[in-house]
């Protein structure tokens, strides 16, 4: 465990040293584009396109973006199998299909049913109020 904050450690790090020799040389490559005259956007481009590709091709960063790939590929994986459909045949899913409409049929019937009851009650409670009445 204390080795992977090493690591962490130490990438940040090297991160921190790639960005001040980025700007180290970006300053002096913006310095001799000035004395020859240059364009400065089209050479400080070129200045930080060399030293990306120069960290792009560095074997921590490479190692690096392994790591985080191999992780990004397991947690798709376990998205999928998580979310992947039950294996079964398609009698059953059919069968599965044919309980599944039956069962919201019966639940509609049934509100509508407690509806008609509910009536029913309040009903009987008037004709209740209305026999006392008298």
């Amino acid at each position: 465990m204390a080795e992977g904050k090493d690591r962490d450690k130490n990438s940040k790090n090297s991160s921190a040293d790639f960005v001040a020799d980025l700007l180290s040389e970006y300053l002096k490559g913006d310095e001799k584009t000035r004395s020859a005259g240059k364009d400065p956007k089209n050479s400080s481009a070129e200045i930080v396109t060399e030293l990306f590709s120069r960290y792009m091709a560095d074997e921590e960063f490479k190692a690096a973006r392994g790591r985080i790939q191999q992780a990004a590929g397991e947690q798709i994986r376990n998205i999928r199998n998580r979310y992947r459909a039950r294996k079964r045949d398609p009698e059953s899913a059919a069968r599965e299909r044919d309980l599944n409409l039956r069962l919201a049929e019966v639940e509609a019937e049934a509100a509508e049913l407690r509806l008609r009851l509910v009536e029913l009650l309040e009903e009987e409670g008037r004709l209740r109020s209305d026999l006392e009445a008298l």
